[in-house]
């Protein structure tokens, strides 16, 4: 059985991960993700939790797509004008592209400078109309023996102005603790995509992130991306819907591990560490997989969504989730409860499951709350899998 799913697997392509450059991979792979989990699409305006303050608008998008240029053809096969009408075909609200980039590209002028003009040419050729999708344009630091790390949304130029080549050469954390102060936004991706036993040369290919799968030491840049990444990418609609679905028969393997490392990861790193999806697509294929409740339509409202935790991934029901303290307003996912005993959570759909630090209670039917004990003092993460989609967490009893 193992070996007919694997076989199935290496006919559906499963090298993108790796780059192949031909075609008729690229085609098997879009023909497979054919039946990957699709959500319905969002109505627009879509405005949800309406016990807010500000009721948030429910955006979906992409954390993780890839072009070429500046990516090589042989590792994608879809260029720019291809890319804008399959976010618009699939109804993204926002996508952040990711180009790979070198790993330690900024310790050096020329590939500063060439990096530079690869992402201001992707710039200017994005559509910024009116009711268009809202394009970020940033890139995938990849670093072959430690991780990949998304990056978008900070002012490249500032970041270069604020260390140079000299300086990063002399102190390599300081590019991304500057990317961070000028705004960006920092996504570990595919944690946990680690080597499996496999006869597909690719799937024995180690894409994890070192500092959650090998023991140090590491380099000073990746130490500071481990130390200051504000979100980890849980979903990767290539990780899940090939890797998982037909080498390990069970889709949702690496998305619940990584969660469930999340929730161990935050009391020890005693901060927030938010979960995001990407689709990591290199051809024909994209999907919606992180949905954001953000104040405006824009990149600072994703932005901005993104840092504060009010996420969920792979469906929107999930949005849903909310949680509140005794007699307190109903809080949505990425939300600080301090000072608490108890606390009530609730979400709308039809199969609802709460974790609490690992341990799962059922609500006894769909949109009923939950009580859920919490010890002061001790940090509980709280979130929840509504229907296909998977929330946020809210942080209780946290030092932060």
């Amino acid at each position: 059985m193992k070996r007919a799913l694997e076989t199935k697997a290496l006919l559906l392509s499963l090298s993108l991960l790796a780059g192949c450059g031909r075609s008729i991979s690229h085609h098997l792979l879009d023909a497979s993700m054919s039946s990957a989990h699709r959500p319905a699409p969002l109505e627009a305006p879509a405005v949800v939790l309406p016990e807010a303050k500000s009721p948030f608008l429910l955006l979906g998008g992409d954390m993780h797509c890839h072009v070429s240029p500046p990516d090589s053809p042989r590792h994608v096969s879809r260029g720019m004008a291809e890319t804008i009408e399959l976010v618009r075909a699939e109804r993204l609200d926002f996508v952040v592209l990711t180009p790979h980039v070198r790993s330690q590209f900024f310790q050096s002028e020329p590939s500063r400078q060439k990096v530079r003009a690869e992402l201001r040419a992707l710039e200017q050729a994005v559509p910024k109309g009116e009711g268009e999708p809202i394009f970020i344009v940033g890139f995938e630091y990849t670093d072959r023996e430690y991780g990949h790390v998304g990056a978008g949304f900070a002012d490249l130029d500032a970041v270069y102005a604020d260390v140079s080549a000299r300086a990063a050469l002399t102190d390599p954390s300081r590019f991304f603790t500057a990317f961070v102060r000028h705004g960006g936004v920092l996504v570990v991706n595919h944690p946990l995509l680690t080597p499996l036993d496999s006869v597909i040369r690719m799937a024995r290919a180690n894409l994890s992130w070192r500092p959650f799968t090998a023991p140090g030491p590491y380099p000073e840049e990746i130490v500071a991306a481990d130390r200051i990444a504000q979100a980890f990418e849980v979903y990767n609609l290539a990780v899940t819907e090939l890797r998982d679905r037909f080498l390990l028969g069970d889709a949702a393997s690496t998305l619940e591990a990584t969660f469930a490392r999340l929730d161990r990861e935050v009391p020890l790193r005693a901060r927030p560490l938010v979960p995001v999806g990407g689709s990591d697509s290199h051809s024909g294929h994209l999907r919606a997989t992180t949905f954001v409740l953000a104040e405006e339509r824009s990149a600072k409202g994703v932005r901005d969504a993104i840092v504060a935790g009010r996420v969920c991934v792979r469906d929107p029901a999930a949005c849903s989730f909310e949680v509140r303290a005794a007699g307190g307003a109903w809080l949505p996912p990425g939300s600080v409860i301090r000072d608490a005993t108890m606390v009530e959570a609730r979400a709308r759909g039809e199969e609802i499951q709460i974790y609490t630090n690992g341990a799962v209670v059922t609500p006894e039917g769909p949109g009923q709350s939950v009580f859920v004990p919490v010890t002061p003092g001790r940090c509980s993460v709280i979130r929840a899998r509504v229907d296909a989609g998977y929330s946020g967490p809210v942080y209780v009893n946290c030092p932060f």
